[in-house]
């Protein structure tokens, strides 16, 4: 029989957890049942570091801990992998957003989230379903509708878990904004839900506003740092415009730009464009100084 031999220090250590954590995972989850010393302290075995160092590797993964437990307890529950589930529920999801199925496309997102956890969520299902939806928006396969519609549904899904990250006190002010005219957010949304995730404070503002407001939001803020994102190339003069007023009215404040619009004319707008991926967005911030932690 395998008997405890391990305190819990010795396991925090061995599993790369800290005690509060193991404590509240046998708790909330039943994960493990340790021996008893005769002093009544926890005495954990072979084992159970084990079985800990499994749901820790998992969870890199992106499972949660509870699917984690589950998968565990009764492998067969969980006959694909990982990935090729966050797929399949990428595609029922995009599906559900077409046809207007509001109801069945919060039902996908409960399994998402029981499933993995909100990294997991955000870059393999909710990230690559905002691009599916912007190219096929592009390609005229779905329409300005079916794009908004996406939008509001995902932004009142993720805002709220958005708004409970962390800020990190450290890290700047960003704004986030279309370019005037400019309704198309969801490429927006995805960046600033990148920037949540980092700590950052983000003040999403969504659809684009009149360029005369815009400076006042940012004289009013004081933002780091303000992010316009554009779609359409019809609202290039309106990006321009409020680029010009911003560099003449705050020359302090860092300008990233981004969206296909934006892509499109890379070379014109080299100086402000974030690139396509999180490597280049974290080069972009790299010059808000000071930064810490980024």
């Amino acid at each position: 029989m395998d008997r405890g031999k391990y305190n819990i220090k010795a396991v925090a250590a061995l599993v790369g957890l800290n005690p509060t954590t193991i404590r509240a995972w046998e708790r909330r989850y039943q994960v493990l049942e340790p021996d008893r010393s005769e002093s009544g302290h926890r005495m954990y075995s072979d084992n159970d570091v084990a079985k800990l160092r499994w749901i820790v590797e998992k969870q890199k993964e992106g499972l949660s801990v509870s699917k984690a437990v589950q998968l565990y307890e009764t492998p067969t529950v969980f006959n694909e992998s990982t990935t090729d589930y966050a797929k399949d529920l990428r595609e029922r999801l995009l599906d559900a957003l077409i046809k207007f199925d509001e109801r069945e496309a919060h039902d996908i997102m409960n399994k998402a989230f029981t499933m993995f956890s909100f990294d997991k969520v955000v870059g393999d299902i909710v990230g690559p379903l905002l691009n599916d939806i912007g190219y096929r928006w592009e390609r005229g396969e779905i329409n300005v509708a079916h794009e908004h519609f996406a939008t509001a549904f995902l932004r009142a899904r993720l805002s709220t878990l958005s708004l409970q990250m962390p800020i990190n006190p450290f890290l700047p002010r960003i704004i986030c904004v279309c370019a005037p005219d400019e309704e198309h957010e969801l490429g927006l949304l995805f960046f600033t839900l990148y920037l949540r995730q980092m700590g950052f404070d983000v003040v999403f503002l969504g659809a684009g506003i009149p360029v005369s407001d815009l400076v006042k939001v940012n004289q009013q803020l004081k933002p780091r740092a303000i992010v316009l994102s554009c779609t359409l190339s019809e609202h290039l003069p309106g990006l321009d415009e409020a680029l010009a007023a911003l560099e003449n009215e705050s020359p302090e404040t860092q300008i990233g730009l981004g969206g296909y619009a934006v892509e499109a004319n890379a070379e014109r707008y080299a100086e402000w464009y974030l690139g396509r991926d999180r490597e280049e967005w974290g080069k972009w911030l790299g010059r808000l100084a000071p930064v810490s932690g980024v």
